[in-house]
């Protein structure tokens, strides 16, 4: 029986470390997302000082792949949040974002604004059924303290 007791032990402290590496990994990945984001960003600031700004953003097709980079700025920031917390959420959050910028900037066809306004509406749905669940998760840990 002691035998196999230590090598269970062995196995949790080698699943501890593969997990402790993996989030360390994801921690590096994040970083780097965001540290991305970051230099878009700025290119994107250096990119609208530089040139004549109210003469472009009155162009339609300027003020479009603005709002479409602005959109994948978002995304990645959100990305990075979701390697950082694991939180469901977070993926939902992500999907909300994409489907938008997919609306927003690809979208010209009304079966397609369809699609996403109920995918949008489910995904919502879905993070507010969430946020009612973590509600009474949390006050059934707090009657049972």
């Amino acid at each position: 029986m002691e035998r196999f007791s230590n090598k269970r032990i062995k196995v949790n402290k080698l699943t501890d470390r593969v997990s402790s590496v993996i989030m360390m990994i994801e921690i590096f990945l994040a970083a780097l997302i965001i540290l991305a984001v970051i230099g878009g960003a700025g290119a994107l600031i250096i990119d609208t000082l530089q040139s004549s700004t109210l003469d472009k953003l009155l162009d339609y097709d300027y003020f479009q792949s603005l709002l479409s980079y602005l959109l994948m700025l978002i995304i990645g920031l959100e990305l990075g949040l979701m390697l950082i917390k694991h939180d469901p959420r977070n993926v939902i959050d992500v999907m909300i974002y994409a489907i938008a910028r997919k609306m927003l900037i690809y979208s010209t066809a009304t079966f397609d604004m369809l699609i996403g306004v109920v995918a949008l509406g489910i995904l919502f749905l879905i993070k507010f059924s969430f946020g009612k669940w973590n509600l009474t998760v949390k006050e059934q840990k707090q009657t049972n303290n």
